[in-house]
């Protein structure tokens, strides 16, 4: 089974930028991008290929690098239509990305759609690539983070608005990895079509914005026709980490394929300048970040005054914590 890599960098200066993008550099995208292609290229991956609407203004900030470590880029025709104020707007291209690939891709491939804030920290198991395969698609599933932070009913309300039908077991799909075939991609974007027009008009009632929203509807009713579909994240295939999370252990991630880290833009356009990709160095930054923002958080409850919630026993033991969560930075 043959992969292809590739990822969107929409560049649009009079759009808002996205809610995690702190660089408000229209192309840090493209750095992004190139430390995700070296660490294909690490593990013995294809080469990416970046899908855009500004090419050239892409190849330009490509050009100084070595021929072996530029991903390639295609040009993206893009034919949505929707306002610039729209929260993650660049991400809704996505549509038309995945459109366009369905009809690149040769049988016997498979799309890997990567955000470009992702990361390769082990080779990809080549048994999940054939399970995918045989299925037709490959998706990542972060109901556990989306329906407790939202709120499941909300959350599900939503998918319903914008699929327009009753779902048998809502899903909410991360939008930072998918696998598909040909045929089961072509079936995925005319249902995502859909659902992404009923999403535009009926966005004053939805609280969920951005390109996740109609690609889960899409895939939890192509589920519900039949459509097989593998959830990657349960092989560890990829996981999404924030700065401080401790939702899973961080340990976790250690052993993910990919590791997704959307609070981590500026880290990885810093190891783009790099010649060569260290997973044992992105991941000595990563932990480190990972400190912070337990520190930080710590820092914001006892700022809230939440003092009746930390006990002086309660408030003791969260110390030796973090002061052991320090001790494995040495």
């Amino acid at each position: 089974m043959i992969l292809f890599p590739c990822t969107l960098v929409y560049v649009d200066v009079d759009a808002t930028p996205g809610p995690n993008s702190i660089n408000r550099d229209p192309l840090s995208y493209v750095s992004q991008a190139v430390c995700l292609n070296n660490s294909l290229r690490r593990m013995g991956m294809p080469t990416l290929t970046i899908m855009t609407n500004a090419p050239q203004l892409v190849a330009k900030r490509l050009e100084n690098l070595m021929p072996e470590s530029r991903p390639a880029v295609a040009m993206l025709i893009a034919t949505m239509e929707l306002p610039k104020s729209t929260p993650f707007y660049a991400a809704h291209f996505k549509l038309d990305l995945m459109d366009q690939v369905a009809s690149m891709l040769p049988v016997g491939a498979m799309m890997l759609l990567l955000d470009a804030d992702i990361v390769a920290m082990l080779p990809l198991d080549r048994n999940l690539i054939e399970r995918c395969a045989e299925a037709g698609l490959g998706a990542y599933d972060i109901s556990d983070q989306v329906f407790p932070a939202y709120g499941s009913g909300n959350v599900i309300k939503d998918l319903e608005i914008v699929a327009g039908q009753r779902l048998r077991n809502p899903r909410w799909y991360g939008g930072e990895f998918l696998l598909a075939t040909p045929a089961s991609l072509r079936r995925l974007v005319t249902r995502a079509r859909v659902s992404c027009g009923r999403y535009i008009s009926e966005s004053e009632r939805v609280k969920h914005h951005g390109d996740e929203i109609f690609i889960s509807a899409a895939l939890n009713a192509l589920v519900d026709d039949g459509q097989a579909l593998i959830e990657v994240g349960a092989h560890q295939a990829v996981g999404r980490h924030w700065p401080g999370n401790n939702y899973r252990d961080v340990r976790w991630f250690r052993c993910c394929s990919f590791i997704h880290l959307p609070g981590g833009k500026l880290l990885l356009e810093n190891q783009a300048r790099f010649a060569d990709f260290s997973p044992d160095r992105l991941w000595r930054r990563v932990r480190v970040a990972h400190l912070r923002g337990r520190a930080r958080q710590a820092i914001k409850r006892v700022a809230r005054g939440s003092v009746e919630m930390w006990p002086a026993p309660q408030l003791g033991h969260a110390v030796m914590r973090f002061l052991r969560l320090i001790s494995c930075l040495r």
